[in-house]
């Protein structure tokens, strides 16, 4: 009984078939980074238009209360906001614009909130 090999082709696998699947897995990985900053991104944004809505609710509070808009959003704290990072935007760290003369607040970094 005779065992015979295949012409020329040893066990394992080529190069070029290991350089495939490395790219392979490389463009996996792009596309997964991109979706993660992608799904960041709208979480801050969410995070951001939930704030404004919590500041805008509690600035109506604040006048019902004094009669008057504050001077500034810090004054708010603690009595109507718990935590001082509710005045500012997740995403930049800055904290919110806001008109003491309207009672208006908004997000200079999310143009479309």
């Amino acid at each position: 009984m005779r065992i015979t090999r295949s012409l020329g082709r040893d066990e394992g696998f080529s190069f070029v078939e290991l350089m495939i699947v490395v790219g392979i897995i490389g463009i996996l990985v792009g596309i997964a980074v991109a979706s993660y900053e992608i799904s960041t991104s709208m979480s801050r944004k969410a995070a951001c238009r939930a704030n404004l809505k919590i500041i805008r609710e509690q600035l109506l509070n604040y006048y019902t209360d004094h009669d008057g808009y504050p001077a500034e959003l810090s004054a708010l704290v603690p009595s109507y906001i718990e935590n001082a990072k509710g005045i500012r935007c997740p995403a930049s760290g800055d904290e919110y614009a806001y008109d003491p003369e309207t009672g208006e607040v908004w997000c200079e970094f999310h143009d479309d909130i």
